[in-house]
């Protein structure tokens, strides 16, 4: 059993350990050790393991080995240098990192408890990574739900109470209402934020409300008949929102707006765009429909080409189909230029364009495929040779 000193002090940096075994991991190349006792959190309940060092070797990873029959938990710290059995290493947490977990967890606490509460569902999964916190709730909620949710959370830090921390007998643990995702074997650690949740939690937590900091909602999500919300608490939800201002301020300086009013200009941009679009394939139309006026008649031509430097997808598939009414042969549409490459678009009634296609790819290396009545695809050759390709079949 390895004592876990994180359990009697989350602000425990430094510790002196002994060292209980230390095997070499042929997969992971490096060395697995135990300790008697450890401040070092392992990877446990959702939540990334602590950073820092053992001696002056950096701690890779650590891991939680369960022991069910003697509930006798062993943490693994894993390292690149082997440890002498029998002897003492100081170990080092990196308290940026962990206070950073701190803040995550207990803010997550504080929101699981408030929708329990109010909505009687239940946290069913939780992951906090290294970006992102996740907490997934067994009930679908709305973003205006979550956002009284997240009123209530800040109202939770400005109250700045302290976080109780407990090892309550069977008896004691009987009577509490805790939250609990799993069946707990042995001795049960209990996390209350009086008032707003009481959860079984075996996770380093802070002091007091005050210093987990802003609490924010930033998305939610449907999620397996539930929902999925993300979360960010104190140093990462400041850095977010730094993020975010920067953005809008580029954005607002861009479209000449005041950053409160970014959402109105992007969308007054939005729709003069699709405005522009519609006179752009109104234009492509007419212009597409000019070439095919000028091309030889369906009796002294049995294909037809015709080229353009920009059409959409769309258009193009129309103008090809056009052409293939027409013309007793193929119907072909080539976008782009001599530099770039072409995207191409074949239509038929009468041939096989699937078979165009294999030729298309033997004779230019070109790239698509299709149906037997259309084809489509990107070649890289002059506009002139693919015409003259086509044209003499």
């Amino acid at each position: 059993m390895t004592r876990k000193l994180y359990d009697e002090d989350a602000r425990l940096l430094e510790f002196d350990g002994t060292v209980v075994s230390c095997i070499y991991d042929e997969k992971r190349k490096c060395y697995d050790v135990i300790l008697d006792q450890t401040a070092f959190f392992p990877e446990e309940g959702g939540q990334m393991p602590d950073r820092g060092f053992l001696g002056e070797d950096p701690v890779l990873d650590v891991k939680l080995k369960k022991a069910p029959v003697s509930f006798e938990d062993t943490i693994i710290h894993m390292v690149r240098q082997p440890l002498d059995p029998g002897t003492v290493v100081r170990g080092r947490i990196d308290w940026a990192h962990r206070f950073d977990q701190m803040q995550q967890h207990s803010g997550e606490h504080i929101v699981s408890g408030l929708v329990n509460k109010y909505y009687q569902y239940n946290n069913v999964g939780f992951h906090l990574g290294a970006e992102e916190v996740t907490l997934d709730f067994d009930g679908t909620l709305t973003l205006e739900q979550l956002r009284q949710i997240e009123k209530e959370a800040n109202q939770a830090v400005k109250e700045n109470f302290p976080v109780q921390i407990s090892f309550p007998d069977a008896k004691t643990l009987a009577s509490l209402p805790y939250r609990s995702k799993i069946d707990i074997k042995g001795a049960v650690r209990i996390v209350e934020f009086p008032g707003y949740d009481i959860c079984a939690c075996c996770a380093p937590h802070v002091q007091r409300t005050g210093e987990i900091g802003l609490i924010k909602i930033t998305g939610v999500q449907t999620h397996r008949g539930g929902v999925r919300v993300n979360i960010l608490c104190g140093d990462r939800a400041i850095a977010d929102y730094t993020r975010k201002q920067d953005s809008v301020s580029s954005i607002s300086v861009q479209l000449s707006s005041k950053p409160d009013l970014v959402a109105d200009a992007v969308e007054k941009l939005r729709t003069d765009n699709a405005k522009l679009k519609e006179q752009i394939c109104s234009l492509q139309a007419a212009l597409m429909q000019e070439k095919m006026n000028a091309l030889p008649l369906p009796c002294e031509s049995r294909h037809a080409v015709l080229t353009a430097q920009s059409l959409d997808a769309i258009a193009a598939r129309n103008t090809a189909n056009q052409l293939a009414e027409q013309y007793e042969g193929f119907g072909a549409v080539l976008v782009g230029n001599d530099a770039d490459g072409y995207r191409y678009v074949v239509s038929s009634r009468n041939l096989d364009c699937k078979v165009l296609a294999e030729e298309l790819r033997n004779s230019f290396q070109a790239k698509g495929g299709g149906s037997s009545e259309m084809v489509q695809g990107t070649i890289h050759t002059t506009g002139k040779e693919f015409t003259k390709w086509i044209i003499n079949r």
